[in-house]
């Protein structure tokens, strides 16, 4: 089911499963993933009967992660699209389309909106639209352009686009019956890692894969599938601010506190020769950092006093200044009341900042991609 759409993830479906099996939890203990992206621990959570909570912003990632979990996709999987179908004031399908063939995908929109089960039909049409805007993919595939003129804009009939919907709902509705499902509930919910809508002292065991301090917008990755959802995030960037690890900076707050190996880096980044390293570049760092410490704090603050935690992160470089993530998630981890167990690095080949050419003109060294184990100390 990891093929229903193209969303990075952090590890695989039968990791997760394994790994959540190793703790053999009761059937009323609950598995939280508080950067759950499209789903891999609410689905191997919910595989195994236990009750799940995902987390995440990108309301993208919450329609897969809610397709992956859900045992009834849309049916039949044929819809009528609501040809009153309208999105008000400006397009934003229209970065890429017509007005004509953005005015029938959101047709269809409008149809799955108010479908029973709208998750099926919705990633549907996250594949359409993206399949046919490939000539606005570059070599960065974190980023999309748009069309600057009339004349770029994708022209599609009506039937074709039909044809392709229906198409993908099917493909979609034969894939969910790849992995076993079971009743135990799964909440996908659109919120803040920084302001869990938990209750204190709820969750047993916490599974999860922070983004990566990579500098990867993900808002403007899936600018297409957000404009399907109505969403225009180039003239709306309050979620493009709102996601951890954005390029873009927010006002920054006093009162960062932080461990030694972060706070070690800030000063790295601050002193390094390039353009805009103590300005731009440290306010995005701290950012970042910003984002990680209240997103430990609130998986502190849900977490059971029995509970576990299994982190994956990925280590990185800023220019040719070693990003130790893994070791600043040990550090700030332990500041919160988490005993260290074990870690398990594994080599990375390909990085998708790789791709930034002006990024390897900085000498760099090898990567690792970390599987980090905590425990709450009593």
């Amino acid at each position: 089911m990891a093929d229903a759409f193209p969303y990075y993830a952090g590890f695989s479906f039968e990791w997760a499963r394994g790994k959540i099996s190793e703790h053999h939890l009761s059937s009323d203990a609950v598995v939280l993933d508080p950067w759950n992206g499209s789903g891999t621990t609410t689905l191997a959570a919910n595989s195994l009967g236990l009750r799940s909570i995902g987390i995440d912003r990108n309301p993208v990632a919450n329609a897969v992660a809610r397709l992956r979990c859900s045992g009834n996709p849309d049916t039949p999987p044929i819809l009528t699209p609501n040809s009153s179908g309208a999105h008000e004031g400006s397009e934003p399908l229209e970065s890429w389309f017509n007005p004509q063939t953005s005015k029938r995908f959101r047709e269809w929109a409008q149809t799955f909106s108010v479908a029973s089960d709208s998750s099926a039909g919705t990633v549907a049409l996250f594949r359409v639209v993206r399949a046919t805007t490939k000539s606005f993919e570059g070599s960065n595939p974190t980023w999309v352009k748009r069309a600057k003129s009339e004349a770029e804009r994708i022209d599609i009939g009506r039937s074709e686009i039909d044809e392709l919907i229906v198409r993908e709902q099917r493909f979609l509705t034969e894939r969910l019956g790849s992995v076993s499902r079971t009743t135990a509930p799964s909440g996908i919910l659109t919120a803040d890692s920084a302001h869990l809508p938990l209750a204190d002292q709820s969750v047993d065991l916490v599974l999860t894969s922070p983004p990566y301090l990579t500098r990867i917008d993900y808002a403007i990755a899936y600018a297409r599938e957000l404009a399907v959802l109505g969403i225009d995030i180039f003239a709306e960037k309050d979620l493009r601010y709102a996601l951890m690890g954005t390029t873009l900076t927010r006002t920054q707050q006093p009162g960062l506190s932080l461990g030694s190996v972060a706070t070690e880096l800030l000063e790295k980044v601050a002193r390094h020769d390039s353009k805009a390293s103590s300005g731009y570049y440290l306010k995005q760092v701290q950012q970042y950092m910003r984002d990680l410490s209240s997103g430990m704090d609130e998986v502190s603050r849900v977490a059971k006093s029995t509970a576990e935690m299994h982190l994956v992160v990925q280590d990185s470089y800023y220019k040719d200044i070693p990003v130790p993530l893994a070791q600043m998630c040990i550090e700030e981890a332990e500041r919160r009341s988490w005993r260290f167990v074990k870690s398990k690095p594994y080599a990375v080949r390909r990085l998708l900042t790789s791709l930034n050419r002006s990024a390897q003109a900085y000498k760099k060294g090898e990567v690792s991609e970390t599987v980090i184990t905590f425990r709450r100390t009593q």
